[in-house]
């Protein structure tokens, strides 16, 4: 059964290198803490820089895991697995790519490995636009 990754594209105004840095790095400033197990807890959310390393989220007496880095090349994709608001033992993916996209950067959204066993799940995802609007701002105002 194969079914379509949610996806979304949009342009920012710096470059991919850029763009990946404050994708990753600077994660827990535009990461609606509304989208988290708790958002009164909500301390980061952090992507550790490897393949391998995590994606989680500090609350005040724990850390959550939401995925693992599947693929990390600086500048140009990021890929993990993701957990959040899903069953861990059914993760999905998610795929970040960033290309040169004239004086600035296109990015490409994809959040797919939709299956039986989490297909029930998608329908959560509707607010991605919500939540990647955000970087997209942050994004636009570094490089201004």
């Amino acid at each position: 059964m194969a079914v379509e990754p949610i996806r979304h594209e949009f342009d920012v105004d710096c470059t991919p290198e850029q763009a990946f840095a404050l994708y990753t790095k600077r994660i827990g400033e535009w990461w609606p803490a509304e989208y988290s197990a708790d958002p009164e807890t909500l301390r980061a959310v952090t992507i550790e820089g490897r393949v391998g390393g995590r994606v989680f989220a500090t609350h005040a007496e724990d850390e959550l895991t939401w995925g693992r880095i599947t693929a990390w090349e600086p500048g140009r994709e990021l890929g993990h697995t993701f957990t959040l608001a899903q069953d861990a033992e059914q993760p999905t993916d998610v795929s970040v790519r960033f290309a040169p996209s004239g004086d600035g950067c296109h990015v490409r959204f994809e959040h797919g490995g939709w299956d039986e066993g989490n297909l029930a799940d998608r329908a959560k995802f509707s607010d991605w636009p919500v939540i990647l609007d955000r970087f997209a701002e942050l994004a636009n105002r570094k490089a201004g």
